[in-house]
């Protein structure tokens, strides 16, 4: 196992939730599941991004996105100029709801340095079954994204990233999309086990029978190999994985709540950890008594926080990624 990271000073990377209001209707999503009575939908404010100043002037990277689309709030670009005026390099993370050719020319024209789409196959009838959008919008936003670094200049920037959350029904299409990044001029693809918020979703994940996904995994790294397409699939195998996190991350909600991770953003906070308000200070954040005990542990002293020993950022297996939400909601 590499060394662990030093914690020191503030964190480097953060990630902002612009918004946790989404359209979409993307079957892997916990929004679906989740207490709506807990969660209230909401927006980033201009309060909360003048709280986060600090931390923004301490980071060097900001993601922005979480359990709702960006493109859905109308703060999306004042937070994207907040980031870029701290001097963070900024990437967005979108499901694609209300992504349209203007609305990346103006991003690309804020700064955006990378927009991670989340396409979750490469062909028209999976994507329309899984993300309810057909594959032409994808295409068209690849497109967008590449002229208008093209127009604006910056380095080429936006690049363009493709996030999937690997199933049954589009492990197949690994090697199609492998294909269709290197046609398209994609920067990378990152690939992520389903996550099962109901009994009825855990057949789906690829970790029911690891061995019979491997070929699939193994064909896309070969062809990713041969096309110099970059390739990151998650682990099919059982050991534990090193989490860092809580070495280098902090996640702060729309509504000033900072988590240690991005695991669990919702209410009740069972799968997340719970750092406390943007109001507690950085420094009390970022060394929050939940991060120690992480960041001890990692280390071999003491034991991992309640959310993080079966958490699926650590533990690669079935177990891990059943986070059932109907049972913690109640009656």
């Amino acid at each position: 196992m590499p060394p662990l990271p030093i914690v020191g000073g503030l964190p480097r990377r953060l990630q902002l939730e612009v918004t946790n209001r989404c359209a979409l209707g993307c079957t892997s999503c916990a929004r679906h599941h989740w207490d709506p009575a807990a969660n209230p939908i909401g927006d980033i404010t201009e309060e909360v991004l003048e709280a986060a100043e600090p931390l923004l002037l301490a980071a060097v990277e900001v993601t922005l996105g979480g359990y709702g689309d960006p493109t859905e709030s109308p703060m999306l670009l004042p937070t994207l100029q907040a980031a870029k005026d701290a001097g963070c390099s900024v990437r967005m993370i979108t499901g694609g709801a209300k992504l349209t050719p203007k609305l990346i020319d103006e991003l690309a024209v804020g700064g955006l340095d990378r927009l991670v789409l989340s396409m979750d196959g490469a062909r028209d009838a999976t994507l329309r079954s899984l993300r309810g959008v057909p594959l032409k919008a994808w295409l068209k936003w690849i497109r967008a994204a590449r002229a208008a670094a093209e127009l604006h200049g910056r380095g080429f920037r936006p690049l363009v990233q493709l996030n999937v959350v690997a199933q049954w029904a589009n492990v197949d299409e690994l090697v199609e999309l492998v294909e269709l990044a290197d046609r398209e001029g994609v920067a990378g693809i990152h690939a992520f086990h389903l996550k099962s918020y109901t009994p009825d979703t855990a057949d789906r994940c690829l970790l029911t029978d690891p061995e019979r996904a491997r070929p699939a995994f193994d064909a896309a790294r070969r062809r990713a190999e041969d096309l110099g397409v970059f390739l990151h699939l998650p682990s099919l195998d059982p050991a534990d994985v090193l989490c860092l996190q809580p070495f280098e991350h902090l996640f702060i909600r729309h509504d000033g709540q900072v988590r240690g991770c991005c695991s669990g953003l919702f209410e009740p906070a069972d799968f997340g950890l719970l750092a406390g308000r943007l109001e507690d200070g950085p420094e009390n954040l970022w060394f929050a008594p939940v991060l120690e005990r992480f960041r001890a542990a990692s280390a071999g002293d003491g034991e991992f926080p309640r959310p993080c020993r079966n958490c699926s950022f650590r533990k690669p297996t079935l177990a891990a990624h059943r986070r059932p939400l109907a049972l913690l909601r109640g009656p």
